[in-house]
Protein backbone atom coordinates (compact mmCIF):
# COMPACT_ATOMS: atom_id res chain seq x y z
CA UNK A 1 0.00 0.00 0.00
CA UNK A 2 1.55 3.40 -0.80
CA UNK A 3 0.51 6.39 0.98
CA UNK A 4 0.88 10.13 1.07
CA UNK A 5 4.42 10.31 3.04
CA UNK A 6 5.96 7.64 0.55
CA UNK A 7 6.19 3.95 0.57
CA UNK A 8 5.35 2.13 3.75
CA UNK A 9 5.50 -1.16 5.25
CA UNK A 10 1.95 -3.16 6.34
CA UNK A 11 4.58 -4.16 9.48
CA UNK A 12 5.08 -0.85 10.71
CA UNK A 13 8.39 0.53 8.89
CA UNK A 14 8.39 3.20 7.34
CA UNK A 15 10.66 4.16 4.16
CA UNK A 16 10.50 7.11 2.63
CA UNK A 17 11.80 8.55 -0.31
CA UNK A 18 14.63 9.94 1.50
CA UNK A 19 15.34 6.00 2.25
CA UNK A 20 14.25 4.63 -0.68
CA UNK A 21 16.66 7.25 -3.29
CA UNK A 22 19.50 6.34 -0.95
CA UNK A 23 19.14 2.38 -1.63
CA UNK A 24 18.65 2.72 -5.43
CA UNK A 25 21.98 5.16 -5.08
CA UNK A 26 23.88 2.64 -3.05
CA UNK A 27 22.74 -0.25 -5.40
CA UNK A 28 24.41 1.42 -8.81
CA UNK A 29 27.04 2.34 -6.86
CA UNK A 30 27.58 -1.26 -6.05
CA UNK A 31 26.31 -3.14 -9.24
CA UNK A 32 28.47 -5.21 -11.40
CA UNK A 33 26.93 -7.03 -14.69
CA UNK A 34 27.96 -10.43 -13.65
CA UNK A 35 26.28 -13.03 -11.51
CA UNK A 36 25.35 -12.02 -8.02
CA UNK A 37 25.81 -8.22 -8.83
CA UNK A 38 23.52 -6.96 -11.08
CA UNK A 39 21.70 -4.15 -9.85
CA UNK A 40 18.38 -5.34 -8.69
CA UNK A 41 19.78 -7.91 -6.91
CA UNK A 42 22.21 -5.34 -5.18
CA UNK A 43 18.38 -3.12 -4.39
CA UNK A 44 16.62 -6.20 -3.15
CA UNK A 45 19.86 -6.85 -1.17
CA UNK A 46 19.80 -10.58 -2.13
CA UNK A 47 22.54 -12.51 -0.56
CA UNK A 48 24.02 -15.56 -2.03
CA UNK A 49 24.87 -19.07 -0.39
CA UNK A 50 25.65 -22.16 -2.36
CA UNK A 51 26.50 -26.08 -1.36
CA UNK A 52 28.08 -27.41 -3.67
CA UNK A 53 27.83 -31.14 -2.30
CA UNK A 54 24.13 -30.80 -2.20
CA UNK A 55 24.00 -28.82 -5.27
CA UNK A 56 21.81 -26.14 -3.98
CA UNK A 57 21.91 -23.05 -3.59
CA UNK A 58 20.29 -20.17 -1.39
CA UNK A 59 19.73 -16.40 -1.59
CA UNK A 60 18.25 -14.42 1.31
CA UNK A 61 17.10 -11.44 1.33
CA UNK A 62 14.35 -8.61 3.51
CA UNK A 63 11.05 -8.23 2.65
CA UNK A 64 11.00 -4.60 2.04
CA UNK A 65 8.16 -2.28 0.89
CA UNK A 66 9.54 -2.04 -2.56
CA UNK A 67 8.44 -5.85 -3.52
CA UNK A 68 4.95 -4.66 -2.57
CA UNK A 69 1.93 -5.17 -4.88
CA UNK A 70 -1.25 -3.19 -4.56
CA UNK A 71 -2.70 -5.64 -1.89
CA UNK A 72 0.02 -4.78 0.16
CA UNK A 73 1.40 -8.10 0.39
CA UNK A 74 4.65 -9.48 -1.70
CA UNK A 75 4.17 -9.28 -5.30
CA UNK A 76 4.39 -12.84 -7.15
CA UNK A 77 6.70 -11.47 -9.19
CA UNK A 78 9.09 -11.22 -6.59
CA UNK A 79 9.06 -14.83 -5.58
CA UNK A 80 9.42 -16.07 -8.84
CA UNK A 81 12.20 -13.68 -9.59
CA UNK A 82 13.85 -14.96 -6.33
CA UNK A 83 13.47 -18.70 -7.01
CA UNK A 84 14.78 -17.99 -11.15
CA UNK A 85 17.85 -16.51 -9.61
CA UNK A 86 18.59 -19.18 -7.48
CA UNK A 87 18.04 -21.62 -9.81
CA UNK A 88 19.85 -19.83 -12.86
CA UNK A 89 22.77 -18.85 -10.28
CA UNK A 90 22.85 -22.87 -9.62
CA UNK A 91 23.57 -22.95 -12.34
CA UNK A 92 26.45 -20.53 -13.12
CA UNK A 93 27.77 -21.65 -10.03
CA UNK A 94 28.49 -25.59 -11.18
CA UNK A 95 28.21 -25.64 -14.86
CA UNK A 96 30.79 -24.50 -17.45
CA UNK A 97 28.28 -21.96 -20.01
CA UNK A 98 25.29 -20.04 -18.64
CA UNK A 99 22.00 -21.68 -18.90
CA UNK A 100 18.69 -19.51 -19.49
CA UNK A 101 15.10 -19.99 -18.42
CA UNK A 102 12.73 -21.92 -20.96
CA UNK A 103 9.86 -22.19 -18.81
CA UNK A 104 8.70 -21.19 -14.93
CA UNK A 105 5.53 -22.17 -12.83
CA UNK A 106 5.35 -20.88 -9.60
CA UNK A 107 2.33 -22.39 -7.30
CA UNK A 108 1.73 -20.09 -4.25
CA UNK A 109 0.95 -20.89 -0.72
CA UNK A 110 1.02 -18.23 1.76
CA UNK A 111 0.91 -14.63 1.33
CA UNK A 112 3.99 -12.22 3.23
CA UNK A 113 4.48 -8.49 4.24
CA UNK A 114 7.33 -8.64 6.77
CA UNK A 115 10.64 -10.64 7.40
CA UNK A 116 12.99 -12.59 5.26
CA UNK A 117 12.61 -14.59 1.99
CA UNK A 118 15.04 -17.38 1.84
CA UNK A 119 14.96 -19.12 -1.81
CA UNK A 120 16.83 -22.29 -2.14
CA UNK A 121 17.17 -24.09 -5.81
CA UNK A 122 18.04 -27.69 -6.60
CA UNK A 123 18.08 -29.65 -9.54
CA UNK A 124 15.09 -32.62 -10.17
CA UNK A 125 17.01 -33.76 -13.10
CA UNK A 126 20.17 -32.50 -14.23
CA UNK A 127 20.92 -32.55 -17.95
CA UNK A 128 23.55 -31.63 -20.69
CA UNK A 129 21.33 -29.52 -23.17
CA UNK A 130 18.44 -29.30 -20.53
CA UNK A 131 17.67 -29.34 -16.77
CA UNK A 132 15.03 -29.73 -14.27
CA UNK A 133 14.73 -27.33 -11.33
CA UNK A 134 13.14 -26.43 -8.42
CA UNK A 135 12.54 -23.73 -6.00
CA UNK A 136 11.47 -23.48 -2.62
CA UNK A 137 10.63 -20.12 -1.19
CA UNK A 138 10.48 -19.59 2.27
CA UNK A 139 10.39 -17.24 5.33
CA UNK A 140 12.60 -16.88 8.35
CA UNK A 141 9.85 -19.58 10.26
CA UNK A 142 10.64 -22.29 7.62
CA UNK A 143 7.08 -21.76 6.18
CA UNK A 144 6.71 -22.72 2.45
CA UNK A 145 5.06 -19.60 1.13
CA UNK A 146 5.84 -20.52 -3.18
CA UNK A 147 7.40 -23.75 -4.99
CA UNK A 148 8.79 -23.15 -8.37
CA UNK A 149 9.85 -25.35 -10.98
CA UNK A 150 11.86 -24.26 -13.86
CA UNK A 151 13.32 -25.89 -17.10
CA UNK A 152 16.85 -24.31 -18.51
CA UNK A 153 18.26 -24.86 -21.51
CA UNK A 154 22.13 -24.65 -22.12
CA UNK A 155 23.17 -21.09 -23.48
CA UNK A 156 26.42 -21.76 -25.60
CA UNK A 157 26.99 -18.53 -27.21
CA UNK A 158 27.72 -18.56 -30.87
CA UNK A 159 31.51 -17.85 -31.81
Amino acid sequence: MIGESGLHNLGGSLMDKQEFMARVEQAYDKFEMKPESIFMFKLLDFKFDYDEEARTCTITCPVSDIMYNPAGIVHGGIFTFIADTAMGHLNFRLKEVPYVSLELKTSFFKATTTGTLIATARYVKEGYKVSFMEAEVKNEEGELLCRTSGTFYRFDKKK
